[in-house]
């Protein structure tokens, strides 16, 4: 499990659910939707921080994927 694979399916799923791009918005929507102060949003989004347990599963529920493929356990979603 990588720090940058969790980061880039993290991206990718808000991508397909039309979060914004602009790095400012993205952190500012993501901080909102998961109810995480802004500076743990955005150690999400770049990988420099995986989520524990709790908030993995709340990630992976809102977007409707495999926490396990998230973090980078399995391929396949």
């Amino acid at each position: 499990m990588t720090h940058r694979l969790f980061a880039e399916r993290l991206n990718r799923e808000l991508d397909n659910i039309d979060v914004p791009d602009r790095e400012d918005e993205r952190i500012e929507a993501f901080s909102k939707m998961f109810h995480v102060p802004k500076f743990k949003a955005e150690a999400l989004l770049h990988g420099v921080y995986l989520p524990d347990e709790s908030l993995l599963n709340n990630i992976a529920q809102e977007l409707e994927v495999n926490p396990n493929w998230l973090v980078g356990k399995i391929d396949d979603n």
